[in-house]
């Protein structure tokens, strides 16, 4: 049996980020190819129909995931008694695995339900069997990674992440030479992924983080509390992707697939934000403060503006010349939404700080606000002005989302720990035999 052993001390945070930051790019490039090849092959219709299933397959891996991973991450660092930590992670174990089968049945259901009202395709045979694979790969996306957080072992997390990404851009590429149609390319994407996550849960298994050991009273204690984040999880999740959703419903699946090529190329700015918001959570939940989000988030501004400002120039100069003139509409639309990225930037930081704090009620009350308030937005401009309405929305959403969570962070978080006296963020889990 082995047991996970607390984590131990590093001096190079520096590095972490780089490592952070690389995998991130990977992740983004592997988005990026996807988006581009699938557009290229499908066309913006089906490209619409592919990116729906993502976008149900997302929202469903984090719904069904109850905020288990976010307490994870505030949990497991101060539980210091190997027996303690072995009923967390089994509770995790088990939580994660009626996560995985309740996805199945949910993303199922939401396709076939958003069949009349969007497109008829959505309740095909093939295109539910796609959605299901897919939306199990992104259970094992969205829950593993927090697994290796919790521990510290950044490294392994965002390498493990990047090989589900590219995963799925191998599976699409292999699924092209048989079939070119949405249901196709939807299921070898998410046959791609599943296999890389498969192979990540049998390392962890070997590392002893998915033990199936009885986890006592750990297991409600990880519903209850995480529950407290969910309404940043989903308040987030209906921000970032509920646009692409009532798109399909008011205009039509071509605009989803010009909108969401924008949307994936505006995205590239967020990578080394998402980097610096991982070690910072781990460093909220070892005691440090709000002078260490304030340092991040300057630093994050920084690369947002400056990878903004890159993928807007070549975007200008690539986008039709490559896709096409049925894609011309979204260069307009990728300058509107990078402003919106770097908006977005401050917010990437704090929301997990208080995450790592254990701020879950705040979190959630903060996401379920940025939630109710982007799909107010998008039922009001987009049937009024389109994929423009949706841009313009988010640039709002993101914008109130970082002011309010800069305000949270500054009333909620005090001082940071005295340097010695805090645990390092770069570690890889060790184990006992």
């Amino acid at each position: 049996m082995t047991m996970l052993r607390p984590p131990g001390r590093s001096r190079r945070p520096p590095r972490t980020v780089t490592v952070l930051t690389c995998s991130s790019l990977i992740q983004a490039a592997g988005y990026a190819a996807t988006a581009m090849l699938s557009s290229a092959l499908l066309g913006a219709d089906g490209r619409g129909l592919m990116v729906l299933g993502v976008s149900i397959a997302s929202l469903v891996a984090l719904l069904v995931g109850l905020g288990t991973g976010a307490q994870l991450r505030a949990r497991l660092p101060s539980a210091d008694d190997p027996a303690l930590r072995r009923r967390v992670l089994g509770a995790y174990t088990w939580a994660s695995l009626g996560a995985v089968l309740l996805a199945c049945t949910l993303a199922a259901g939401i396709s076939a339900g958003s069949a009349r009202l969007i497109d008829p395709a959505m309740a095909a045979p093939g295109y539910l069997v796609a959605i299901v694979v897919v939306s199990m790969a992104y259970t094992g996306l969205t829950q593993l990674p927090d697994l290796w957080y919790a521990t510290g072992s950044f490294r392994a997390g965002t390498v493990w992440a990047s090989a589900v990404v590219c995963g799925g851009l191998l599976g699409m590429s292999a699924a092209t030479r048989v079939d070119l149609s949405a249901d196709a390319l939807l299921l070898g994407q998410g046959t791609g992924m599943l296999v890389v996550c498969l192979a990540q849960v049998a390392r962890m298994r070997r590392a002893g983080l998915l033990p199936f050991a009885r986890p006592a009273d750990e297991l409600p204690r990880l519903f209850r509390f995480g529950s407290r984040a969910m309404g940043l999880t989903v308040g987030l999740t209906v921000a970032l992707r509920a646009d692409r959703y009532v798109l399909g419903a008011f205009v039509d699946t071509a605009a989803i697939g010009v909108y969401s090529l924008a949307a994936t190329l505006a995205e590239v700015p967020r990578l080394v934000p998402i980097a610096l918001g991982q070690l910072v959570n781990r460093q909220a939940a070892l005691g440090h403060g709000v002078d260490r989000v304030r340092r991040a988030s300057r630093m994050a501004l920084v690369a947002a503006v400056a990878a903004a400002l890159l993928i807007g120039g070549a975007g200008w100069l690539t986008i039709e010349p490559v896709f096409g003139p049925s894609f011309a509409a979204a260069v307009p639309l990728l300058g509107l939404m990078l402003v919106a990225e770097v908006a977005f930037t401050p917010f990437t930081i704090t929301s997990r700080a208080l995450l790592g704090a254990g701020r879950m009620t705040a979190a959630g009350a903060l996401g379920i606000g940025g939630g109710l308030s982007a799909l107010t937005a998008y039922l009001i401009l987009i049937p009024l002005w389109g994929t423009v309405g949706a841009a313009v929305a988010s640039l709002t959403v993101y914008t109130g989302l970082s002011v309010a969570g800069s305000v949270l962070v500054r009333r909620l978080l005090g001082e940071s720990v005295p340097e010695a006296s805090a645990a390092p963020a770069d570690q890889r889990p060790r184990t006992y035999a």
